[in-house]
């Protein structure tokens, strides 16, 4: 049997995608990265999240050449954890058949996105990823805003900047707007004609696919598009309303991180947030929230570590990621 006593596997799960990082705590480097589709189990099938999970294990399996062992400290944070005891017992019964293991570390992804942003300082958190929620710790104690869902929220999303090129695309259909350059990204997105789409989406909310419509609306808005332009300067805006939100319950200010899907957008969108935030503000990609599981894993074997070392292993992910199989990147990340 391999031995892997100093060894974190972290895994962020989520509806869009799955990043697992392999850590190794005695030389403190980032071993092996795997990446997969969505693992959020309220949002697609059951079979399909285990399935991506699974995929992401098997990727630093071969990377790495060996198995990984029950030796291995397993920190876990998947979307629907925490929404209700039905939800957090699924998801849990879903891990515990995957890795045949009843030590596992399970929390909701928010959770380690706050531990890999903030770490374990009071401040705020918000996650534009595939949804949106917003979290703050003050004195220790974390409290979660937002985090409404498809239908009432979402807001600043990637999921809501997809509706959003969707909702403008049908204003050009009939007319209201013009031109037909958000018919035409719709519907080469979903690969049929734009009324079939809608149709499509009006029986099956496929909020993932929608959600990957986000980077090409990023493109079209860098490139000068007035309405894309508009979409993520609203996301914007309401990224900054959010937070500003948060910001009410600190006289001074705290740590304030905001991180997620959107923020590949660069600084077309986090000008507009740092501008209209009073603090400053750190921003992060989707994928870094992974490196939670690996702050939580240190401390928790005694062993922390600091912002310059999490920003170290952030670095090793980047370059990782910008070098990984364009296929599964593409498909797993949306760029």
């Amino acid at each position: 049997m391999n031995r892997f006593p100093d060894m974190i596997l972290s895994i962020d799960g989520g509806a869009t995608k799955t990043c697992a990082l392999l850590f190794d705590d005695s030389s403190r480097k980032l071993l092996s990265v795997g990446l997969a589709g969505p693992s959020n189990f309220t949002a697609v099938p059951e079979n399909i999240a285990s399935e991506n999970i699974r995929s992401t294990i098997k990727q630093i399996e071969d990377k790495i050449g060996i198995g990984i062992s029950e030796e291995v400290k397993i920190i876990i944070g998947l979307a629907g954890i925490g929404d209700s005891t039905d939800a957090t017992e699924r998801g849990k019964n879903m891990l515990r058949d995957i890795f045949q293991r009843n030590d596992l570390r399970i929390e909701n992804d928010g959770l380690v996105a706050y531990r890999m942003s903030n770490m374990f300082s009071d401040g705020v958190v918000f996650a534009p990823g595939t949804g949106s929620v917003g979290m703050f710790q003050k004195d220790g104690k974390i409290k979660r805003i937002g985090g409404w869902g498809w239908f009432a929220g979402d807001e600043g999303s990637a999921s809501w900047i997809g509706r959003e090129a969707i909702r403008t695309a049908e204003r050009q259909m009939d007319g209201i707007l013009e031109g037909k350059d958000f018919i035409d990204l719709v519907s080469r997105h979903f690969g049929e004609d734009f009324r079939e789409v809608v149709g499509s989406l009006e029986r099956d909310h496929n909020k993932r696919k929608v959600a990957l419509l986000s980077p090409k609306v990023v493109e079209m808005a860098k490139k000068g598009q007035k309405y894309a332009k508009e979409i993520i300067n609203n996301a914007g805006d309401y990224d900054s309303m959010i937070v500003n939100s948060m910001l009410k319950h600190f006289n001074e200010c705290p740590e304030v991180s905001v991180l997620g899907g959107t923020m590949i957008a660069g600084p077309i969108i986090r000008n507009i947030i740092s501008s209209r935030v009073r603090c400053k503000i750190r921003f992060f990609n989707g994928y870094h929230v992974a490196v939670g599981g690996i702050v939580l894993g240190l401390n928790e074997q005694g062993n922390p570590i600091d912002t310059e070392m999490r920003d170290s292993i952030i670095r090793d992910l980047d370059e990782i990621i910008k070098n990984f199989d364009p296929e599964i990147r593409v498909s797993s990340l949306g760029y």
